[in-house]
């Protein structure tokens, strides 16, 4: 038996070994060495070794805090983080089941193997999804996965795959058609009953699986050397409250626009971010007056939030984009006042040249009134472009 002084001395050191792990718990100062990081700066510097505190790059010879943690790069190289300036990982963290992303296989047999190393990763029973961002002819074969291939890759986890067509596997099929929704033996889910199949899958998700995406998503991104993503929103779901006749839509690419940031917000409340979050609000009023949008443009404060998650703009729509049979947007002039007036960051997506110069034209009308050079006001996409011609 030990000598009470020896005893409390134990208890001592082990109380003062607890308070340090616990005082570390959320340290964030890094020291990288050995590597070949890229400063980016104006000489293009190359340096081995670097401190990062609380976020940021400390000058060379800053003290180190005692919780500083160091990795050895073992020579790699170190590039800073990227930012995505539009994409939609609020949509991709809400994508039902557990996502896997396929845009690197060549082949079904990469697909395949994909699918098995996703499942080593998940519970038994559990869905699996891979829903868009894909094309057909990536794969050898220029052809979906059959039942069977897929029931090869995963015999325990039920799957849906979307794209360049819509397939499922054993389990999945079995789900489906308990639900009224028809897929053929060869597990081909056909036209419009995707969206059955997908809304079913939505009525599965709970809160948790919701953040557990979210965490997903925020991974893969990161996987990338993506650190920030500006978010561009999504469609509003048929049936979300208080639309005041806005547009709506029923697609993969719609969600509540009520609800669809709560994951995030508790993983920020959480401290679980582990990629910054730039918010851009989308929505596509009907009405002359824009309801939607000014409710959104009064009742939050652009670049309101900190480093990790902040509300920054407005798009990529401000209005009902309605261009069929030579019509046009009748209330987006409106909407662009209202952002201008407002002071908010905007931007418009577009997929042709006409949608450009619309576009355009009703930025130099806005600009007219409410001067935007400084609101980083821009055009998403723009997959076709013209030359002024010079009349000299």
């Amino acid at each position: 038996m030990l000598p009470k002084v020896l005893m409390a001395a134990a208890l001592l050191a082990g109380t003062a070994l607890a308070a340090s792990a616990d005082l570390c718990a959320d340290a964030r100062d890094l020291r990288l060495v050995n590597g070949k990081i890229h400063t980016l700066d104006a000489r293009n510097s190359i340096v081995s070794s670097v401190v990062i505190q609380d976020g940021r790059f400390a000058a060379a010879g800053q003290k180190l805090d005692p919780c500083t943690k160091t990795i050895d790069l073992r020579g790699r190289t170190v590039v800073p983080g990227l930012i995505d300036n539009h994409n939609h990982i609020v949509l991709l963290g809400m994508r039902p089941g557990h996502d896997i992303r396929v845009e690197t296989a060549a082949s079904i047999a990469d697909v395949q193997a994909l699918l098995q190393t996703r499942a080593k990763t998940v519970p038994a029973g559990a869905w699996i999804t891979t829903l868009g961002d894909w094309n057909i002819k990536q794969f050898s074969e220029k052809r979906l996965p059959t039942l069977a291939e897929l029931e090869a890759a995963l015999p325990a986890n039920p799957y849906l795959m979307n794209g360049g067509g819509t397939v499922t596997n054993s389990l999945g099929k079995k789900f489906f058609e308990s639900k009224g929704i028809a897929v053929s033996p060869a597990g081909v889910i056909a036209g419009p009953a995707f969206l059955a199949a997908l809304n079913a899958l939505r009525a599965l998700q709970t809160f948790d699986d919701e953040k557990q995406g979210t965490l997903d998503a925020m991974a893969y991104l990161d996987s990338l050397g993506l650190t920030t993503s500006v978010d561009m929103g999504a469609f509003a779901l048929p049936g979300s409250p208080d639309m005041r006749d806005a547009a709506v839509a029923d697609t993969v690419e719609s969600l509540n626009p009520w609800t669809m940031y709560d994951a995030f917000l508790a993983l920020h409340h959480e401290g679980k971010m582990t990629h910054r979050l730039r918010l851009f609000f989308l929505t596509q009023d009907t009405r002359p007056d824009v309801p939607l949008l000014k409710q959104r443009v009064l009742n939050a404060f652009p670049d309101f939030g900190d480093d990790m998650l902040q509300a920054s703009g407005i798009g990529e729509f401000a209005a009902a984009w309605r261009f069929q049979g030579g019509a046009t947007p009748t209330n987006y002039e409106t909407a662009l006042q209202l952002v201008a007036k407002q002071g908010w960051a905007f931007q418009q997506h577009t997929l042709s040249l006409r949608e450009d110069q619309f576009t355009a034209a009703t930025f130099e009308k806005v600009n007219a009134t409410t001067p935007i050079a400084n609101l980083h006001w821009s055009i998403a996409h723009v997959p076709r472009s013209t030359a002024r011609r010079s009349t000299d």
